[in-house]
């Protein structure tokens, strides 16, 4: 069974690099053009006296972390994107379970971007004077726990696409809006106003890439977001293949 999906993963890697290594530089251009103008915000900041829950050198190894590990830090699939090519329904109609298939998948499209463009900023951070190295191995664990419920809120955001088939588009421009503030990967949780910090990474999306790179870069303890993530991981993923289960009969393909 492994063997098919590692095979799975390596179709995608192919079907990613079909167009060749120019097919994904602006996918690197758009990375590059979103990190660019925020780390020099940081650095403007810093220079006009900036003081915060959060030093500089922090900030800017955030962003830039998370730009390397973009994919990794807000899981986007097939499944909850933008249905217009029903690639959604082939799952079900090959010989894997659905969330194997989709799972080995999206690590597979990963991994092109990942040593193009992740590997080479990675090695090229010293140079910029950017702290690249984690502050903890915490960052592990935290990083599969992450990911893993990046991949729960994918089926469960799913269903609520095949409950709401005729607004799919809408459905999915409000979910990425939504999890791209609320896990904090956009606008590090310690620099909110009002002290929101100090509830809002035990909301789900707090648990997805915030608090990987919270930890990464020191800003928070692995005691605290660890068993947060931990418990919305069971959480999540009951929910999501309960639901998934009890929506997939309702697809198009199947009369639904």
């Amino acid at each position: 069974m492994i063997s098919k999906y590692m095979a799975t993963a390596r179709m995608a890697v192919q079907g990613k690099m079909g167009g060749g290594v120019l097919y994904l530089f602006p996918d690197m251009i758009m990375k590059a053009v979103y990190l660019v103008p925020v780390m020099f915000i940081w650095k403007t900041l810093a220079e006009s006296g900036y003081e915060a829950e959060m030093s500089v050198s922090q900030l800017l190894s955030y962003t830039y972390v998370n730009a390397l590990l973009a994919d990794l830090m807000v899981v986007n699939t097939c499944l909850s994107a933008w249905d217009y090519d029903t690639r959604s329904m082939e799952m079900f109609t090959r010989p894997l379970p659905v969330f194997g298939q989709v799972i080995s998948r999206t690590v597979g499209e990963w991994i092109p971007m990942l040593l193009l463009f992740s590997m080479p900023m990675f090695l090229a951070a010293p140079l910029l004077k950017i702290r690249i190295l984690p502050r903890t191995l915490w960052v592990i664990p935290s990083l599969v726990l992450s990911v893993s419920l990046g991949f729960a809120f994918e089926f469960l955001f799913y269903c609520v696409t095949v409950r709401l088939r005729n607004v799919s588009w809408l459905t999915y421009v409000i979910r990425s809006a939504v999890t791209s503030f609320f896990s904090g990967t956009v606008i590090p949780f310690k620099i909110l106003p009002f002290g929101m910090d100090r509830w809002i990474h035990y909301q789900p999306f707090g648990s997805l890439g915030g608090a990987f790179l919270s930890l990464y870069v020191g800003s928070a303890e692995a005691s605290e977001l660890i068993p947060v993530q931990l418990f919305w991981n069971v959480v999540i993923w009951i929910v999501a293949a309960v639901w998934f289960r009890k929506s997939r009969e309702r697809m198009v393909s199947f009369g639904g």
